[in-house]
């Protein structure tokens, strides 16, 4: 049934950021091509204004794909657990956890679409710009280094790893600043944004006990880079617990759909 529940989730979100995936993957490929044109100086004049354009307009959609998915990870929660969607969701041969986690794993594949989109964009924007023999002799480097650091590669996996679980840890914060909110009966919205702030400065409290800043100065002075990303991905597990029970415990014993 998770994966019901999932397939469902992906359409919803699939509906909005695939289209918006789609035109930044579009408006990087036009930026490149204006900045290249204009590097060649091709009609100049005319190049260098379009360029402009195509600068403010990819940042622009950048902006618009980062505020879109966060609208939709909070939209999809709430409305479909906590609005008028919610009879029917906690009617279903579903448990609470279940329901948490179609929208926790199918946020987290969207980011990583995204992710992956970005970095095709990325590198295809490298190519145009770049001139071509340039851009292979880059690539060369860059496989070369790689190939002869091979901490290089475990690096980047324990970047990826603890980013990844960081992100699951943020998207539960915010499901639990939702739920703490929707105890507030009259301003659930408010009691949402008052929970999340809440909560910001309980965990700026929490790191600055002497005891865990120094723990996290000693590692990074001392160059201990494994400590230190062990230490962040303990912390952020920890954080997915705690803001995962909270948001469990809210749904499933003192859900209010009222």
């Amino acid at each position: 049934m998770l994966g019901k529940l999932i397939k469902y989730e992906i359409k919803a979100f699939g509906r909005i950021m695939l289209p918006l995936y789609g035109i930044a993957f579009a408006v990087t490929l036009l930026f490149s091509v204006m900045i290249r044109l204009s590097m060649s100086g091709f009609a100049k004049n005319l190049i260098d204004k379009f360029a402009v354009i195509a600068s403010v307009l990819f940042i622009a959609v950048v902006i618009a794909v980062m505020v879109v998915m966060v609208i939709m990870i909070i939209q999809r929660f709430y409305r479909n657990l906590l609005g008028t969607e919610g009879y029917l969701m906690f009617t279903l041969p579903v448990t609470t956890l279940q329901n948490i986690l179609s929208k926790l794993l199918t946020a987290i594949l969207w980011i990583l679409i995204g992710a992956v989109v970005g970095t095709v964009a990325g590198l295809a924007s490298v190519a145009i710009i770049s001139n071509y023999d340039e851009f292979i002799r880059q690539v060369r480097e860059v496989i070369t280094t790689i190939h002869g650091e091979g901490n290089l590669v475990t690096d980047i996996l324990r970047i990826v790893v603890v980013s990844l679980i960081g992100m699951i840890a943020s998207i539960t914060k915010v499901y639990a600043s939702i739920a703490i909110g929707h105890q507030v009966s009259n301003h659930r919205v408010f009691g949402a944004v008052l929970a999340y702030i809440g909560i910001g400065i309980l965990e700026v409290l929490i790191t600055s006990i002497p005891g865990m800043r120094n723990l996290i100065g000693t590692q990074l002075t001392n160059g201990s880079f494994q400590r230190f990303f062990i230490s962040g991905i303990l912390v952020s597990l920890l954080q997915i617990v705690f803001y995962g029970g909270v948001t469990w415990y809210l749904l499933d014993k003192r859900l209010n759909l009222e």
